[in-house]
């Protein structure tokens, strides 16, 4: 049996503290009447992140339509089965104190009178009952589960409290807390069922110039990137925040990771600088990890980077230091002016508003999960993200968080390691939740990562269903927060066959060029997602093809020996792509089914001109010659666009429109058939 204790449970904001009645807040009513409370899905937050691993806490609620534990009827005696819990990786979501956390939103204030759990546990364990809010939750009833299979069944708690939220805790996974009912009365008109059809507002469709990007640590020649609208540049805060000496509010800053103060400019010289003129694009940093000073003490990039050892993960005060570096960073390379005076630099002369970076990313899958103890839950990266953001509504001070530095600066989500729509909805909770403003403090975008991948191998994208897989993402992330753009931050195929996330082998194709294919192929499925960016994970290798290890040859280009860059058919490729297809952005999805996939773009500069992906969705060497695509009666004379293995702008032919079609010998291999409709 584990410690039946809660008194040692403390949290951040006085998270569990009783100072506010709950009651004082909602409506009166005269209706005492008592009823079943319904709870839906999207108002089920686990704030320990497991539900995207192999864990449905909606499972606490999902059975309360069979059951009825007030009633005495045998016909309402239906035993739930359904466990909350998380199944795999357990111990991540069960820290100590702390315990798992499930939030009920029941959407407007009720008068709870009586709540019923099912208790079908094996073991005897520690279970604690809360009303109020994000900041002032009241414990209702603490209790210890049954070990005796003969005393299983439902228990009975009276709460007689007003309140919106509902949480249990659960103090580990060995609880089996089947099902709990919640009798109430409204204090307003009960909502209808929520909708799971987003029907607002989206964000114009990007032109592929503005699409595509590239992850990587610094590229010096500028020339590879120019397919490139994005840049993700892996960083480290050590490189930043490398003062060993001085304690916060004293520390000093290294601004100088990726550029030198050039005497003969009287300038800083960077290569962001070069970076961010080629095509206009957008770089950012991923800062992960700790500050130098805890890297030498044993904390590695998967640690929380807190001001000092043993302050709470979950406070944002906690992160003061981490969230003035950030500042500091926004107001060298951002776009305000600020006083210089205010910045702490170990580089000299101080400068600010180089006018560079205002995008940033504070952290790099957090969500990890194979990390064991060093798993970031939800509550802990929303912390630190409010303390970087604005220092947490300006409490931590003014030289703290990003947008006191730089007015159009904005923070991206640590990109996530699969598409964890429950994990954004939860920050959008805390967001509304733990700050006044209701502020949701990434409005520079949400990023997930994701890998076609299947029995740990590469799959094809449209054997992944990446398209449809994508689709549903950015709906329900347009449902959880309408304003914020949507970021596939990591996706791509090693050459190498004996990686996990090795390429599909086209037949006749080397590796190489089998991973340009797919690539084209996964970018053509995300444009038509509705998704707001693709960013290639790699741009260049240092290893040979063959290497095993995973990810170590994803890239489109190699270093070679000699200190050249070798580029691949993938590059050209996603070259050709981009320079046919600079101005176009996604028209309609014109076929998905047999042999032939049909995607249509259209020229946003010029409306009358546009281009068709056409390829077979196979990788068994498939091809359909004479293929008739159908293009309108109106189309002028078309050209094939054919991705060579050499050239940024592909092989061109000429292709006559016959009948209001135009013959096509189609392969795996896409094609682009560009034409204007007259």
């Amino acid at each position: 049996m584990r410690e039946y204790v809660f008194a040692t449970f403390i949290s951040t904001f006085t998270l569990f503290s009783c100072k506010q009645d709950v009651k004082s807040n909602v409506i009166d009513s005269t209706d005492k009447s008592s009823q079943k409370i319904i709870v839906y899905r999207d108002n089920v937050y686990d704030l320990s992140g497991y539900a995207n691993d192999d864990g449905k806490p909606f499972n606490l609620f999902d059975e309360n339509s069979l059951v009825d534990p007030r009633s005495e009827k045998k016909e309402d005696n239906y035993l739930p089965v359904t466990d909350p819990q998380p199944t795999l990786r357990q111990s991540n979501y069960f820290p100590l104190h702390r315990g798992s956390r499930i939030v009920a939103d029941l959407r407007i204030p009720y008068h709870i009178s009586e709540l019923y759990v099912y208790d079908r546990s094996h073991v005897s364990d520690s279970v604690w009952i809360y009303t109020g809010d994000m900041l002032h939750w009241k414990l209702k009833a603490a209790f210890e589960t049954k070990s005796d299979v003969g005393t299983r069944g439902w228990r009975k708690f009276p709460v007689d409290d007003s309140t919106r939220y509902v949480m249990i805790r659960f103090s580990s996974f060995e609880t089996n807390i089947t099902e709990m009912v919640m009798y109430g009365t409204p204090y307003e008109k009960i909502p209808p069922a929520p909708s799971y059809v987003y029907g607002g507002s989206r964000f114009p469709k990007k032109m592929m110039k503005e699409f595509i990007g590239v992850n990587y640590v610094m590229e010096t020649e500028a020339r590879w990137l120019q397919p490139f609208h994005y840049s993700r540049i892996y960083n480290f805060a050590l490189d930043f925040d490398n003062d060993k000496r001085s304690s916060y509010p004293g520390t000093k800053y290294n601004m100088l990771h990726y550029g030198f103060w050039d005497a003969a400019r009287n300038d800083y010289r960077f290569n962001i600088d070069t970076l961010r003129k080629v095509n206009n694009g957008t770089v950012w940093f991923s800062i992960r990890g700790v500050a130098a000073w805890m890297s030498d003490k044993g904390f590695t990039d998967k640690d929380r980077p807190v001001t000092k050892i043993g302050m709470d993960p979950e406070d944002p005060a906690s992160y003061a230091r981490h969230a003035n570096m950030m500042w500091t960073m926004a107001a060298f390379f951002g776009s305000t002016k600020v006083d210089t005076n205010l910045m702490m630099l170990s580089n000299s002369p101080r400068r600010s508003g180089r006018g560079v970076m205002d995008l940033y990313e504070n952290g790099n899958e957090e969500d990890t999960r194979w990390d064991g103890s060093k798993y970031c839950s939800p509550v802990e990266y929303f912390a630190q993200s409010s303390a970087d953001y604005d220092g947490h509504e300006h409490a931590l001070g003014p030289t703290c968080g990003i947008v006191n530095a730089d007015t159009v600066a904005k923070l991206m989500t640590s990109g996530m390691i699969e598409l964890d729509t429950n994990r954004v909805k939860v920050y959008k909770f805390l967001s509304d939740n733990m700050r006044k403003d209701k502020v949701f403090p990434w409005k520079g975008g949400i990023q997930y990562h994701h890998y076609s991948n299947r029995d740990n191998k590469g799959i094809t994208p449209e054997e992944d269903s990446l398209r449809w897989r994508l689709l549903k993402v950015r709906e329900c992330t347009y449902r959880i927060q309408q304003g914020v753009e949507c970021f596939l931050g990591e996706n791509g195929y090693d050459k190498s066959a004996s990686s996990r996330q090795g390429t599909p082998r086209l037949p006749g194709l080397s590796a190489a060029q089998s991973q340009g294919i797919m690539i084209l192929r996964s970018i053509n499925a995300t444009v038509f997602s509705g998704f707001d960016a693709y960013i290639l994970y790699w741009l260049k290798d240092g290893n040979t093809e063959d290497d095993p290890r995973i990810y170590l040859t994803s890239g489109v280009l190699r270093q070679m020996p000699d200190g050249s860059t070798k580029p691949y058919p993938g590059w050209f490729y996603i070259s050709a792509f981009e320079n046919r297809l600079a101005n176009y952005v996604a028209d309609s999805v014109v076929n998905e089914k047999g042999n032939v996939w049909v995607y249509k773009y259209r020229n946003k500069v010029s409306p009358d001109s546009v281009a068709y992906f056409v390829y077979c969705p196979t990788k068994n060497g498939t091809k359909v010659n004479g293929y008739a695509l159908q293009v309108g009666g109106n189309a002028g004379e078309a050209h094939e666009i054919y991705f060579a293995d050499d050239s940024p702008l592909g092989n061109t032919s000429t292709k006559k429109t016959v009948n209001g079609a135009v013959t096509v010998d189609v392969e795996e291999r896409p094609k682009l058939i560009i034409l204007k409709e007259n």
